[in-house]
């Protein structure tokens, strides 16, 4: 028998911050509501725009990027770093301070459209800094090296933060890299936890018979290469043949990559399928990449499927199985959060949509951002309790598995 001498947090405040998930994922939820609610009201005119937001687009885009995706990047790698070094996780006053420093960054976003650029830059690196420090200390500690590589992509958006404050490049061109940076988290994390959750639950529900995912290999080699290669050069020479040619190869290739993972076969467990889902938004946003530098259609419609259909499905899917897992709760969709998966995967449909066909624009646009709130407010509604409440307790796992 197996005594577990750790003491458990006493108080709500101590739960939230005993591990890194829950207040940066309670954060992604309020951010997905709130920022993407703005942004709807003030395109639609049901909002007016504030004085210090000269440049709205821009706002929106620095926010689901550095915002939305930033809270959940933290929250995922500190919920896994504990996983990779058998430590405790990082807990108490560093989660403070770090969920405190991503509300500044907030704060610069939103307010500091007449404040100094270095006050801003100083305002909106501190959080990436922090995550740096806090990430690299568990590895330096646990002398694992092999993750140490997760922090220049911490220091590469550290970076483009900076750029984006201090105007080192046009704004537009640092949200895209940053996008592209996102795409490679994307390819990395998700062709790592895919695949192995996959094939996990494939020998769990049918043994060892069923096909399994393919290995790494030579196809994921390509599509981890091709998508950050080809997404630079799209940043700067977006209206090139070469540049539709390298998004082509791109996009098949992260297409392949997903079509060996066999999906399919996971179609009656919604908690596992909506990462082969995000995932092929990943591919299908390359391919409308490369039609939209080819000038086939409006690049928005790539963007989108991007940003909502991959980016956005795959936070929700990892978001979602993460709270479940590290609380000690059955891996188990329910119907609300099916609900949810569905609601946002039409979104990115409908916005790409949008792009496509321009004399209902608008109205699309309307849906789609309404589709999305209706998703994340799903998403809050089901989770939130999860995340700012106890964890189940180890007798009460027995229990609910001697019941099953």
């Amino acid at each position: 028998m197996v005594i577990n001498l750790e003491r458990l947090p006493e108080s709500r405040f101590e739960w939230i911050f005993s591990n890194g998930f829950r207040p940066m994922f309670v954060l992604v939820s309020l951010q997905a509501l709130l920022a993407l609610g703005a942004w709807l009201g003030f395109w639609a005119g049901w909002l007016p725009v504030p004085e210090q937001l000269p440049q709205p687009l821009l706002w929106h885009g620095h926010e689901m990027l550095f915002g939305f995706v930033g809270a959940a990047i933290g929250g995922f790698l500190l919920a896994a770093v504990a996983n990779w070094t058998g430590r405790k996780p990082v807990s108490g006053l560093p989660l403070v301070l770090l969920a405190l420093c991503w509300l500044l960054a907030r704060v610069v976003a939103f307010w500091g459209g007449g404040w100094p650029p270095a006050v801003n830059a100083l305002g909106a690196v501190a959080y990436w800094l922090l995550l740096a420090c806090l990430f690299g200390r568990e590895l330096i500690l646990a002398n694992n090296r092999r993750n140490l590589k997760v922090l220049v992509i911490i220091g590469a958006f550290a970076l483009l933060s900076l750029a984006f404050h201090l105007h080192w490049l046009p704004g537009l061109d640092v949200l895209h890299l940053s996008l592209v940076l996102i795409l490679v988290l994307l390819t990395l994390i998700g062709g790592r936890i895919t695949p192995a959750f996959t094939r996990n639950w494939l020998k769990r529900t049918s043994g060892d018979e069923s096909p399994m995912p393919a290995l790494f290999g030579p196809v994921d080699i390509t599509a981890a290469a091709l998508t950050p290669l080809a997404g630079v050069v799209w940043v700067f020479w977006p209206q090139q043949w070469p540049t539709a040619l390298l998004l082509l190869g791109a996009g098949l290739a992260q297409l392949i990559r997903l079509i060996r993972w066999r999906g399919w076969l996971t179609r009656s467990e919604p908690l596992l399928l909506v990462l082969h889902l995000g995932y092929g938004w990943l591919a299908v946003g390359l391919l409308l990449l490369a039609g939209s530098s080819a000038g086939l259609w409006l690049a928005s419609a790539s963007v989108h499927a991007l940003t909502v259909g991959a980016m956005g499905g795959m936070i929700m899917a990892v978001a979602a199985r993460a709270a479940l897992g590290h609380t000690g709760r059955e891996l188990k969709a329910g119907p609300l959060l099916t609900l949810a998966f569905i609601t946002l995967h039409l979104a990115a449909l409908v916005r790409v949509g949008a792009a496509v066909v321009p004399a209902v624009m608008m109205q699309l646009i309307v849906i789609s951002g309404l589709l999305w709130l209706f998703a994340f407010g799903c998403f809050a509604w089901r989770y939130l309790p999860i995340l700012l409440g106890p964890s189940v307790s180890f007798s009460e796992r027995l229990k609910t598995q001697k019941k099953n």
